[in-house]
């Protein structure tokens, strides 16, 4: 009888949810001041994930959180030049389910041109 070798399972790949992506935003937005007023924001990037973590139980990195702020915010900035039919005749992107379901979300101006 021939063993069969051992293969593990990949791992799983990340993918962010709805409400912890919307969390992002409310706790990204609560650290605004902090993403203004100082350089380093890596404790500020830690701080959101640890809340998004205690407000939904999704699991992320600062790094992902990170990532995932500059994903949403492309994705916003895109649908508003879709609104608007895009007046400085910018490159366009099919919008994504996050990008819709977030607009409104990000539709204030707390992440505004001084915000990273």
């Amino acid at each position: 009888m021939a063993l069969v070798p051992y293969h593990p399972l990949a791992p799983q790949t990340f993918a962010w949810s709805l409400p912890a992506a919307l969390q992002l935003i409310r706790e990204r937005r609560n650290v605004h001041n902090t993403f203004c007023t100082s350089r380093n924001h890596t404790a500020a990037w830690n701080q959101v994930a640890n809340n998004i973590f205690m407000a939904t139980g999704f699991v992320c990195t600062a790094d992902q959180c990170r990532n995932k702020w500059n994903a949403l915010k492309r994705g916003y900035e895109n649908m508003a030049r879709l609104y608007a039919e895009n007046p400085q005749n910018l490159p366009l992107a099919s919008p994504n389910n996050f990008d819709q379901a977030c607009f409104t979300e990000m539709s204030d101006e707390f992440w505004g041109p001084r915000s990273n």
